[in-house]
């Protein structure tokens, strides 16, 4: 958060009768207790059904560490360059690195992961044919998704808006969702700076931090008080009765996933617009 958005929070909270200022100061730091392992993850062993051994004296079913998965992107992103990022971030849900070549396709990738309703997040899967004038051409989708419910696989192309006509991009879905998708997916779409903010990745990004650290008696604490309000509810009201902020903090992140808790605001960043309201319909 920069200083001006620092100075404009105090001020408003000023105005709404808190000043964070007269806090008390802690006397000693609080570190979030990792739900379990960050860099991968134990699955229970499973026996090859044509296996003859015979594994019915085993007192309990052995567990296996699985590291996190490298990203397995058909093309790596190139060079980094004085205008784009590139990098990887890792899905806490699937234990798998998905790489990104732009801030717009970083972004992207932490709205993704951190939706409940998307079961699976593949970076540049493999290219797609594109019928031409002159024949034949093949182009790279960014991102491919599986939803969890249908298991529709939605494919999206990540372009600002002010290069969309220069590289034809428009042009080139069209042709791939009319004659390209079979087998590969159920629809083709665009996503530019117009969806794909900064304010909605920050908060992805955080829902995603907040699962690595997930406690399910904070979630449940929080999920029943929060229970009690009808209508929008500020998050210090929410945390107050917490002892460590960071803890219900984390819990308030965690029930956004659930969409137990719905932002009043998605379109900012949580602490720009700190106010939700509970989902009775959940």
């Amino acid at each position: 958060m920069t200083r001006i958005r620092q100075v404009i929070r105090y001020m408003k909270e000023l105005e709404s009768g808190f000043d964070r200022t007269l806090l008390p100061l802690p006397t000693e730091t609080v570190f979030l207790k990792p739900a379990g392992s960050l860099s991968g993850r134990y699955l229970p062993f499973e026996a090859d059904p044509h296996d003859e051994e015979d594994y019915s004296g085993i007192v309990s079913i052995p567990w296996l560490w699985q590291p996190t998965e490298e990203a397995t992107p058909s093309r790596w992103y190139p060079a980094r360059t004085k205008g784009h990022s590139r990098g990887t971030i890792i899905n806490p849900k699937t234990r798998k690195a998905i790489s990104y070549s732009s801030t717009y396709e970083m972004n992207l990738a932490y709205m993704l992961c951190a939706s409940r309703h998307i079961a699976l997040v593949e970076d540049q899967p493999s290219a797609v044919p594109v019928p031409t004038e002159d024949g034949e051409r093949v182009h790279t989708i960014d991102y491919r998704t599986t939803m969890i419910t249908s298991r529709n696989r939605i494919v999206v192309a990540v372009r600002p808006s002010w290069l969309l006509e220069k590289d034809g991009l428009p042009e080139t879905i069209a042709s791939i969702n009319l004659g390209s998708l079979e087998g590969f997916a159920d629809e083709a779409i665009i996503l530019t700076e117009k969806e794909i903010t900064d304010a909605r990745g920050w908060n992805g990004k955080s829902v995603l931090r907040a699962l690595n650290s997930a406690v399910e008696d904070d979630n449940e604490r929080l999920r029943d008080f929060a229970s009690k309000f009808q209508g929008t509810v500020s998050l210090m009201t929410l945390t107050a009765g917490f002892e460590e902020t960071a803890a219900a903090t984390n819990a308030v992140w965690c029930l956004i996933h659930d969409e137990v808790l719905v932002p009043v605001r998605p379109d900012l960043r949580l602490v720009d617009a700190p106010f939700v309201r509970f989902n009775h319909n959940h």
